[in-house]
């Protein structure tokens, strides 16, 4: 996923700064990680120089761990955890946001639907967003995604990563 966003950020004209961070956390600052589990992508980008991560998650124990896990990194004082379905935190999340990655369960087409939806939202994503995808390789990905169109999609194993974003340039 980073690998993918990283060399859309190279295409956009971002490169590394000298503090160390990534093209990708330059070219996009604010993290949105939907479905966060753990909160393992979200850390990731904030680990990487993104200035900024709001985290969904309905879990109370996967909540809970990603606090622990925020603390653990020192990245808490940049983050923000709603603990709710995605439909509802949704509604809660400061926008707009500049990438988002989406994890659903994959079982679930409905939570799916849900959050390409609500993604929709006006002031959310900008034409410069980006969203990373991931859902079972045999699902069919959405045509677009809060008005951005997929970019590319990759078969990793058992599972389908697609990146939406408009075309740089």
């Amino acid at each position: 996923m980073f690998s993918m966003l990283e060399a859309l950020a190279y295409k956009r004209g971002f490169e590394p700064d000298d503090d160390g961070d990534f093209a990708a956390a330059l070219a996009w600052p604010r993290v949105l990680d939907l479905f966060a589990g753990s909160g393992a992508l979200g850390i990731e980008a904030l680990s990487r120089g993104a200035a900024s991560a709001e985290f969904v998650e309905q879990d109370r124990e996967a909540v809970r761990s990603l606090v622990l896990n925020l603390r653990a990194t020192g990245l808490d004082e940049r983050a923000r955890v709603h603990q709710s379905s995605v439909a509802h935190g949704l509604r809660a999340v400061r926008g707009p946001v500049d990438v988002v990655f989406a994890d659903p369960p994959y079982a679930h087409d409905a939570v799916l639907q849900e959050a390409v939806e609500g993604l929709s939202r006006a002031g959310l994503l900008t034409p410069t967003s980006a969203v990373v995808l991931e859902q079972a390789w045999e699902a069919e990905p959405p045509a677009s995604v809060g008005g951005l169109p997929c970019a590319s999609t990759r078969r990793h194993g058992r599972t389908r990563i697609t990146l939406y974003a408009a075309p740089s340039g």
